[in-house]
């Protein structure tokens, strides 16, 4: 039996939300998972097809999570997302490497214990639960607890601009710049635009999300470590996007709008003025991870 596993590329943080928001977009990786006589890995970077690779670690993790031994598998990767950009490509890996070790085993397992599994692996569940819940999700983790998800529905009008320059930005540099403390002012500030934020991508509603995706805990330190971060940022809403955000730690930038005609401008003013990036409109993947049989 062959499975195909399906996971979506994800946006973490949203501007606002840093480290608790994260949402799913329409960009893909696929997995493809067979038993075999030994371990086989294609479609990735030859220092890559090997006992470490990624996925096949995830796939090993979940086994021992279920009290069952590892057993060889083919795994043919076929990615559209790009690596180090900020859009989720490790947390792919991590929730292909589950899924394909619960279908092979014939396991069912739900969207909170996949999301817990994975959560054990990545450490923090703002890419994890999006790729497998679909759509908007805002995650935290109780002291001692399972992490808790909360699914947001998001507007099918809203269109995600999505720049991704040639450069990474490596999440332990982008982590370095980020304070350790923040005043009470910025805490409350923060507060009051995550649950504006999150309404206003539901609802679609341009003002609410334009006025709240302000923030003050992240972005202002990370952006200096994007060189192209403000003349983007200025075509984007010169151009009639509602606002931008850094996705993950970068360096893709992400701008949104209500209009898909602003979306095809923007896309297409972008990559004239940057013809060494990557530039696509996305909409917000509502599904989350998917099953195939083959």
């Amino acid at each position: 039996m062959s499975v195909k596993i399906t996971v979506p590329a994800t946006s973490a943080n949203i501007g606002i939300g840093y480290d608790c928001l994260g949402m799913a977009v329409t960009l893909y990786s696929h997995f493809t998972f067979d038993r075999a006589d030994e371990l086989t890995i294609t479609g990735c970077p030859e220092e890559f097809q090997n006992a470490d690779n990624l996925v096949y670690q995830s796939f090993c993790a979940a086994l021992y999570h279920w009290g069952e031994k590892p057993f060889p598998v083919s795994i043919h990767i076929d990615s559209h997302i790009p690596v180090a950009r900020g859009l989720g490509s490790s947390s792919t890996c991590t929730v292909a490497g589950i899924m394909g070790a619960a279908a092979l085993t014939g396991r069912i397992v739900g969207r909170a214990e996949a999301v817990s599994i994975a959560t054990m692996m990545e450490g923090h569940p703002d890419n994890v639960a999006p790729a497998i819940m679909g759509s908007l999700v805002c995650s935290f983790t109780p002291e001692g607890e399972l992490p808790r998800c909360i699914r947001y529905e998001v507007e099918r009008g809203l269109h995600f601009v999505t720049v991704i320059p040639p450069y990474e930005v490596k999440t332990e540099d982008a982590r370095k710049v980020v304070p350790q403390e923040v005043s009470l002012h910025d805490a409350v500030w923060q507060m009051g635009r995550i649950s504006g934020l999150t309404r206003g991508l539901e609802t679609g509603d341009a003002e609410l999300i334009a006025a709240a995706c302000e923030d003050r805990i992240q972005e202002p330190y990370r952006r200096a470590l994007i060189p192209d971060y403000d003349e983007v940022r200025r075509i984007c809403l010169q151009g009639g996007a509602l606002t931008m955000w850094i996705s993950g730690s970068g360096s893709t930038l992400m701008a949104v709008t209500n209009d898909g005609l602003i979306a095809e401008s923007l896309r297409a003013r972008i990559a004239q003025s940057f013809p060494a990036f990557d530039v696509h409109v996305l909409d917000c993947d509502p599904r989350g991870v998917r099953i195939q049989l083959l």
